[in-house]
């Protein structure tokens, strides 16, 4: 029965052994084709008859003349290159989402306030009031009429509209210079207010009285900008803290950032935030607005490679369940972030405040 076995043994080793060298070998279906290029050749550039027109086509991936060796040091690669920079980049650039409209610009809010400002001092529009803190303006009342040498109200009275009054009203503007959700940019957002000469109608509109005035006044800035050279011209020194937030408690007295804004510029925010704080992000969950974090842990911590993942287990796990949670919340035209061990359980208010300390000096 041995030898029978043996010889049964042996043919199926062979088998295998010939089967591999079908599958893997040089001349098998799954040959490594690594070194294929050293055999190809260049074919003759095609040739385009008389009576066809033709555009000249450069190499699309042209051979360089000259190749160098890499440095023996470790490299570290650098981080992409943002969105705006690629062909049809633009510094500024008016967008509209449904009946909501701005001007992005690639430029932080540090920046941008300063050139608001001056746009409305050209233009010699009177600033009412203004906050460098939450990146606002409210310009004083200017009438149609009594300012018509304005060169603001000069530019805007054609954008009116043939079915709508000029005689008698005035207007004014609220100017916000917000973060936008990409990092480094800007958002722009006029709001506009309409009244009739003589009336005490103070209070804000919840959108603009006239939308084609405010589209109006966005483009004006736009092509102001646009003209008056780079953000990196004018003075910083009169910069906003940018970020509209404040540290505050709730009523239970646990500590809150709020911040003025809506959830995807505020998820984003916190999340640039910790970064900048070198705070470790363990996990995310945006649809729950969680950011689970450990500030013990610097971000820039090297991880831990796979057998260091494999024998360490039992302190991944026990890391896991001492994460700390940094919870968005959106409330009103507000969103408020916590810190909690849990869904249910807040963190020490001490350790809370002192990381959403942390976030809110990162915000910019």
């Amino acid at each position: 029965m041995k030898p029978v076995l043996n010889a049964l043994t042996l043919m199926m080793v062979g088998v295998g052994l010939s089967g591999c060298g079908y599958l893997f070998g040089e001349d098998g279906y799954f040959r490594d084709r690594g070194s294929d290029y050293q055999t190809a050749t260049i074919e003759p550039r095609m040739t385009v008859p008389p009576e066809l027109q033709s555009k000249p086509i450069g190499d699309l991936l042209p051979v360089p003349g000259e190749v160098r060796a890499g440095g023996t040091g470790k490299y570290k690669v650098p981080r992409p290159q943002g969105m705006a920079t690629g062909i049809e980049y633009s510094e500024y650039s008016m967008q509209q989402n449904g009946g909501e409209r701005w001007l992005l610009a690639q430029h932080g809010t540090s920046a941008m306030w300063p050139r608001v400002r001056q746009f409305l001092s050209d233009y010699r529009v009177p600033v009412a009031r203004e906050s460098a803190t939450l990146g606002e303006l409210e310009t004083g009342w200017l009438g149609f009429d009594v300012d018509a040498d304005n060169p603001l109200v000069r530019r805007l009275a054609p954008a009116v509209g043939q079915n709508r009054r000029t005689d008698g009203q005035e207007l004014r503007l609220r100017i916000r210079v917000e973060p936008g959700v990409q990092s480094g940019t800007s958002e722009i957002k006029v709001l506009q207010a309409q009244r009739s000469q003589g009336s005490t109608q103070d209070s804000w509109p919840q959108s603009s009285s006239n939308s084609n005035l405010e589209r109006a006044v966005l483009a004006e800035l736009e092509s102001y900008l646009n003209q008056s050279g780079g953000a990196d011209s004018v003075a910083l020194s009169s910069a906003p803290a940018a970020r509209r937030s404040s540290l505050d408690q709730d009523g239970a007295g646990n500590p809150v950032l709020n911040m003025t804004t809506d959830f995807n510029r505020a998820w984003a925010a916190v999340g640039q935030a910790l970064a900048s704080a070198d705070i470790h992000v363990d996990d995310l969950d945006r649809s729950a607005g969680v950011y689970y974090v450990n500030p013990q842990q610097s971000a820039r911590q090297d991880k831990p490679g796979f057998f260091g993942r494999l024998f360490g287990r039992g302190k991944a796990e026990a890391d896991a369940q001492q994460r700390t949670q940094v919870r968005l919340t959106p409330v009103g035209n507000r969103v408020q972030i916590t810190v909690e061990d849990s869904i249910t359980t807040s963190s020490d208010s001490s350790e809370a405040r002192a990381l959403l300390s942390r976030i809110l000096e990162n915000l910019n």
